[in-house]
């Protein structure tokens, strides 16, 4: 649920992108540890980064421990940690070098728990020409509530490991062509097809000047090729260019509806079959003010080009806010279910509005029932909510 509340602040970055379509070699190291990092922290981030890099499946990732035997070897310790990683990394056959520079970390008690924060940038080398190609820094000031502040580090630094993620694959673009189109399906040659994952969207440049997105649903190892299902814009012909359209899978956005019968304003998430969606109901009354969060699972039951239908359903806690009292009753809490559905048009993959559209019944005790009809001007603890909003991938 973190990785879906997170939102990193992104404030250098270099338009950039390496077309791919085999498996690349690269390296990835601590450039500069600077304050409040340590060397334990430095490695986890750069394992994670490792594994994730090897989890996209188009990369060959040298390990630290890999340079650090090359270096040893040919005496290249009184180098710089750039010119080292320039010299090893091409000795072990690498193309490029993703050196990190870890300015700050930090971590502090607060009301509920520990939190964390960091800053650091990312710099992508060409290693045979020393040439930086790209940059990205990332300030993430986000709040990570845990239990001691090592577990609020840990927990930033594999959600930030996330971030860095989606740049990898921003960096490092795949590239294809169409081969076929087949009922409703595309077939994309000219790369590995082991370097794309199911799930990941393709951007097809179609030769009337128009663009059209698929989604890769399998390989065809038969014929060496990458099967996608069309999903909107222009028809693909053959010999089309296709090059990947990443992203995260994490969406949020903000909403305003009505929740009984009076206005609200909120915001959402989505992640894979999770949801969230928290806001606030205009119905303040002798200095109770009302807001809910819902929390559970989304299910798609159908698509059609830029249109999806999708199911929801989960736990709603509706608050109940007395600005009256300062002490710990200040906050009524009601535990509900609530179920509905989802219909969303997509501009793009990475944006689009949504309706929900639910059904909300509410377990309510006879103080807080009384405070409800207050509020809300009825009697009855199930009603109907809807809201419409504007989504956006992070």
């Amino acid at each position: 649920m973190k990785k879906l509340i997170l939102v990193l602040l992104v404030l250098v970055s270099i338009s950039f992108a390496i077309t791919v379509s085999e498996k690349t070699g690269i390296v990835i190291l601590p450039a500069k540890v600077g304050n409040g990092w340590n060397m334990d922290e430095a490695d986890y981030l750069i394992s994670l980064l490792e594994e994730k890099a090897l989890s996209l499946g188009r990369f060959r990732v040298y390990s630290r421990n890999d340079l650090d035997a090359i270096v040893k070897e040919r005496n290249l310790s009184e180098l710089g940690i750039v010119e080292k990683t320039f010299e090893a990394g091409k000795i072990l056959g690498a193309k490029y070098a993703i050196l990190l520079t870890l300015t700050e970390l930090t971590s502090q008690y607060e009301d509920n728990g520990y939190t964390a924060s960091l800053r650091l940038s990312l710099k992508l080398y060409d290693l045979s020409s020393g040439e930086l190609l790209a940059a990205k820094t990332f300030d993430d000031s986000t709040y990570v509530e845990e239990e001691t502040a090592q577990k609020a580090i840990n927990s930033l630094l594999e959600l930030v490991s996330e971030k860095i993620w989606l740049t990898l694959r921003e960096f490092f673009k795949v590239e294809a062509y169409v081969k076929s189109v087949e009922d409703g399906k595309v077939y994309l040659a000219g790369l590995e097809p082991n370097i794309v994952k199911k799930g990941f969207i393709f951007k097809i440049e179609t030769s009337d000047g128009d663009v059209a997105y698929v989604e890769v649903i399998g390989i065809d190892r038969k014929e060496n090729l990458v099967v996608t299902k069309f999903k909107y814009g222009g028809t693909p012909e053959v010999f089309d260019p296709a090059i990947e359209y990443p992203i995260s899978g994490t969406y949020g956005g903000f909403s305003i509806g009505m929740y009984s019968g009076k206005i609200s304003i909120g915001i959402s998430g989505f992640q894979n079959n999770l949801f969230v969606d928290a806001g606030i109901i205009l119905a303040s009354e002798m200095g109770y003010v009302p807001w809910y969060t819902t929390v559970g699972g989304l299910l798609k039951f159908a698509e059609m080009g830029q249109i999806s239908l999708s199911g929801f359903g989960g736990l709603q806690l509706l608050g109940i806010y007395n600005t009256n009292s300062d002490s710990n009753d200040s906050f009524l809490n009601v535990f509900g279910i609530n179920a509905g559905v989802q219909i969303k048009y997509e501009f793009e993959p990475k944006n689009g509005i949504f309706i929900n559209a639910g059904y909300t019944m509410l377990f309510l005790g006879d103080v807080v029932q009384n405070i409800y009809n207050i509020l809300f001007g009825i009697d009855n603890t199930s009603f109907v909510q809807f809201n419409i909003g504007y989504f956006m991938a992070f």
